[in-house]
């Protein structure tokens, strides 16, 4: 089924945003929201200074911005690119050196940094970490060995490289001048990075449609529509950059008596990811809580009234509630532990199928997701990558109420 991604302005407490919503047919499947004139710092690359040598954790608290500072692992440090010592010396308060934020401040956490720097492209990712040609697990053994036929012949072994998965879309031509063009980027990066002074950006995140746009195969994204002219311009200028402009229609949504949002009924499904309770087709429901530690899904029979037996109805409700979940973490941007406690069934058979049946759901999730084990008070327990902010932390960021300063 093709894809659309939609992003559209839209009114947040009183702050103009924009809404990325990425559509699988008529079903939003992917949310979330900035503030227009805030971009994500995801991705940026910094000259950053450590500010303090947190031994006990084994981590550096850097700053990356005048009123930001950033956790680094030393664990994180063998690939580090330093502007004024030896990288053989231990690291000090005061050392500047090239950082990549490489997760969100999430909950009340800072921003997540590594010094392995990466910059992507349409079908590669190049790092200065593990250097070696890498590829997707997704790709099959075939496309493997043609990819790294092809990439051999330009691959200098200067940085790692990572095939993505759409990869085998790729033309020669295309392939080996997408690897010249980020091989010259991130060299560049590297060599005149250690000259900037403190805090200066050396690789600015892009928007959040430009990160949908690099992750999904244009084989199955066929359209991105959207009424903010100056996210037009972007997108247009990323299609022609990566010759992608005749797979994927871009529009520009014009009609001010029917605003984008309201076309695709924004508003009421931002109202409906703010609500912990989410009712199933049967009658059922499930409440969705989102803790510090983690998050907690109860399914509940609420108003299910069927003519089954209790162990068919509860087999029935869980099912559909395992579908209803896999929507929701993805949509809400859950992550981390994920704890579900369906409706207790008698039946051994019954369980192992539930847990069948939400394993296969969750392999559909871009985001790596995993179905770890059932306990003995029926409690399943999954857990979630951590990328982005979840929605609810993106409402508290619009409201300005996210953690930003230098706090330690």
């Amino acid at each position: 089924m093709s894809k659309k991604l939609v992003i559209a302005s839209v009114p947040v407490q009183a702050q103009d945003c924009l809404a990325t919503v990425l559509f699988d047919g008529q079903k939003a499947v992917e949310f979330s929201i900035c503030p227009e004139q805030k971009h994500s710092i995801l991705g940026s690359i910094y000259v950053g200074q450590i500010e303090k040598i947190q031994e006990n954790i084994n981590a550096a608290f850097v700053r990356i911005q005048p009123h930001m500072n950033g956790y680094l692992s030393l664990d994180d440090c063998s690939h580090a690119i330093l502007k004024t010592r030896k990288k053989t010396e231990q690291l000090k308060a005061g050392d500047e050196l090239l950082v990549q934020v490489d997760k969100e401040a999430l909950k009340q956490k800072l921003p997540r940094l590594t010094t392995n720097l990466t910059v992507s492209g349409k079908y590669l990712v190049l790092s200065t970490g593990r250097r070696s040609l890498n590829f997707s697990r997704k790709l099959n053994a075939e496309d493997k060995k043609q990819l790294k036929r092809l990439l051999s012949e330009v691959y200098d072994g200067n940085f790692g490289v990572v095939v993505r998965t759409n990869a085998p879309e790729a033309s020669e031509e295309e392939l080996k001048t997408e690897y010249k063009d980020l091989r010259e980027q991130l060299d560049r990066i590297c060599r005149y990075g250690i000259s900037r002074s403190c805090c200066s950006c050396l690789l600015q995140s892009t928007g959040e449609w430009i990160g949908a746009l690099k992750q999904y195969s244009f084989h199955s994204l066929s359209e991105v529509i959207t009424d903010h002219a100056g996210v037009y311009a972007e997108v247009e200028s990323y299609l022609k950059k990566t010759g992608s402009e005749d797979q994927v229609r871009l529009t520009l949504y014009q009609d001010p008596l029917l605003p984008l949002r309201n076309l695709y009924s924004l508003n009421s499904l931002m109202n409906s990811l703010k609500n912990q309770t989410v009712w199933l087709k049967s009658g059922g429901f499930l409440v969705i809580q989102q803790t510090e530690a983690f998050v907690v899904i109860d399914v509940n029979t609420g108003k299910y009234s069927g003519s089954k037996t209790t162990e068919e109805s509860f087999r029935r409700i869980n099912r559909e509630a395992a579908e209803e979940i896999a929507v929701q973490i993805r949509l809400r941007q859950l992550s981390g532990i994920i704890l579900v406690d369906f409706i207790n069934m008698e039946q051994p058979l019954y369980q192992k199928e539930l847990m069948e049946y939400l394993q296969a759901l969750v392999r559909e999730d871009p985001v790596k997701t995993k179905v770890v084990d059932i306990t003995r008070l029926h409690i399943v327990e999954m857990t979630r990558q951590k990328e982005k902010k979840s929605f609810t932390e993106q409402l508290l960021a619009v409201a300005g109420k996210e953690r930003t300063s230098d706090e330690l």
